[in-house]
C-alpha cells in the first residue's frame, strides 16, 4: 500500500459496516488536509438536522419497493403500511410493515442506501426500525351495564313504561 488511494480501499474493505461514512486522511502534525475533515463533519452534522415530512418519505420508500420487492419467505410477502421519522440523530425511521420478521438485514441495507440517495445522508448511518401490525385486536365494547355487563340478548331488559292519560294512542288515535 503505497498510495492513499489504496489505502483507503483497504480501510473501506475492513470497515465495510462503515460504507456510509467518508474516508478522509489527515495529519495533526503537519496539519495535511485538516480542512476537509472539518469541512467534511460540518457536512454530516448537517445531514443530521434534517427532518423529512412523512408523505415525501412515504413516497420515496414506495418507489424503492416498486424498483426492488422484497423477498418472500414461507410464502409471506413484506408488506409496508407507512413510514415515520423519529428522530434526527441518528435518522431513525419507524416503518409500519405486516410482519418484522419478514425485514431482513439486506433489504434494510438496501433502503437505507435508498434513503440516503434521496435525502442526502452522506456520513450518517441510518436506523431502520421495522414494526409489526398486532395479530389480532381485541374487540372493545363500549356499552355496558352497572354490572359491568355488555348490552344484548343476556342483558338488562328495557322497562316499558305506562303512557300517560289522555295520550292519543290510549284513546285509539294516531
Amino acid at each position: 500500500m503505497s498510495t492513499l488511494a489504496e489505502f483507503g480501499a483497504w480501510v473501506q474493505k475492513k470497515l465495510f459496516f462503515l460504507d456510509y461514512a467518508p474516508v478522509i486522511f489527515t495529519s495533526a502534525k503537519s496539519g495535511f488536509h485538516l480542512d476537509r475533515l472539518l469541512e467534511a463533519v460540518r457536512y454530516v452534522a448537517a445531514q443530521l438536522q434534517q427532518k423529512i415530512p412523512t408523505a415525501i418519505l412515504n413516497r420515496t420508500l414506495h418507489d424503492a419497493v416498486e424498483k426492488r420487492q422484497p423477498i418472500s419467505a414461507q410464502g409471506h410477502r413484506l408488506k409496508f403500511f407507512y413510514a415515520t421519522q423519529v428522530r434526527q440523530a441518528p435518522p431513525t425511521f419507524l416503518l409500519f410493515v405486516n410482519s418484522d420478521e419478514l425485514f431482513s438485514d439486506q433489504y434494510k441495507k438496501y433502503l437505507a442506501g435508498e434513503l440516503r440517495k434521496a435525502f442526502g445522508y452522506e456520513g450518517c448511518p441510518i436506523i431502520l426500525a421495522p414494526k409489526a401490525r398486532p395479530k389480532t385486536i381485541e374487540p372493545m365494547r363500549k356499552f355496558k351495564t352497572a354490572h359491568g355487563k355488555p348490552f344484548g340478548k343476556s342483558g338488562p331488559r328495557r322497562e316499558k313504561f305506562s303512557r300517560p292519560r289522555g295520550s292519543n294512542r290510549a284513546k285509539g288515535r294516531r
